[in-house]
């Protein structure tokens, strides 16, 4: 089991400290938010909280998630950063490849990629995309996104996306996971399709096998579920490390936790009662360290 933590809502002025602290006491990810920007007023309910409003205030700051990451990957040395998730459906493939590819030149590829829908109109709206032909796009997307990854002349003739023959340099060394989010039908089989793990939002344990049962049923569809597949789930009620081996034994390879919250936060009282918990720099830094020698220790 590897362990890692969401910076969203947390000051932008702590995520290189809380980045060196993660990195020092063996933490393996940090996954960043991506929120261009938040309009006044949304069409539509948020889609992962109880009562639909949103949990945060709109002045909240949100960087950038390839500047986060930059930023946070010069002064550390081993741990992993994850945009969490990347809203392909609203951006240019072609330029989110340009900014992949370079961050996983300066962080010596210690990145993945997360990406999901969006689900604002507004977003899709004001940033000239169709929301209709989301996932379609995404699909592309994601297709477009590791042609680029491999190196060399390349081109991609697609129903929504289409470009000659051209080269994009640097590339990883490596191919880029690509984790693909959300915890609807068609999410899951496109993960099970298209990508090399899944995110999920937040789940109860007693939720997690019916899930991964869905998942993997998609997975032998597309004739991949013998190949490798990467599970980062937030599940805040695995207090004990009989519940993180209990989710490691249904699949599990990535628990998400916020440790500096306090336990007992169930999926029913939505991501924001987990969220909104922001105690100081100092008190963070010092759950950090607590959890990775409590827990983390215990798993290496």
């Amino acid at each position: 089991m590897r362990f890692g933590f969401h910076l969203f809502m947390v000051d932008p002025t702590e995520h290189l400290d809380i980045a060196r602290t993660a990195d020092e006491f063996g933490w393996d990810s940090i996954q960043v938010a991506d929120a261009p920007f938040f309009p006044e007023v949304i069409s539509v309910p948020y889609p992962y909280t109880p009562d639909g409003k949103r949990f945060w205030p709109l002045d909240q700051p949100v960087l950038d998630p390839w500047v986060a990451i930059t930023a946070m990957a010069v002064v550390t040395k081993r741990i992993r950063f994850i945009p969490s998730v990347l809203r392909l459906a609203v951006r240019q493939p072609l330029l989110e490849a340009k900014s992949l590819c370079s961050v996983a030149a300066i962080s010596d590829d210690r990145v993945a990629l997360g990406v999901g829908l969006a689900w604002m109109p507004e977003e899709f709206k004001w940033l000239g995309q169709n929301k209709k032909t989301r996932g379609a796009r995404q699909n592309e997307a994601i297709q477009i996104l590791r042609l680029l990854m491999g190196g060399g002349m390349v081109e991609f003739h697609g129903k929504y996306y289409d470009f000659d023959r051209l080269i994009m340099a640097p590339v990883p060394k490596k191919p880029v996971p690509i984790y693909v989010g959300g915890t609807t039908t068609p999410a899951l089989r496109r993960a099970a399709q298209f990508g090399d793990g899944w995110i999920s939002v937040i789940h109860n344990m007693d939720e997690v096998e019916g899930v991964m049962a869905e998942l993997n049923s998609y997975r032998r569809e597309f004739g991949r579920e013998n190949e490798p597949f990467d599970i980062m789930m937030h599940c805040p009620d695995a207090e004990t490390l009989d519940d993180i081996r209990r989710l490691e034994e249904l699949g599990v390879t990535d628990l998400q936790v916020t440790p500096w919250t306090q336990p007992g936060i169930l999926a029913e009282m939505g991501v924001g009662a987990i969220m909104q918990q922001q105690p100081p720099l100092a008190v963070k830094r010092e759950a950090i360290k607590r959890y990775a020698e409590e827990v983390i220790i215990k798993f290496r």
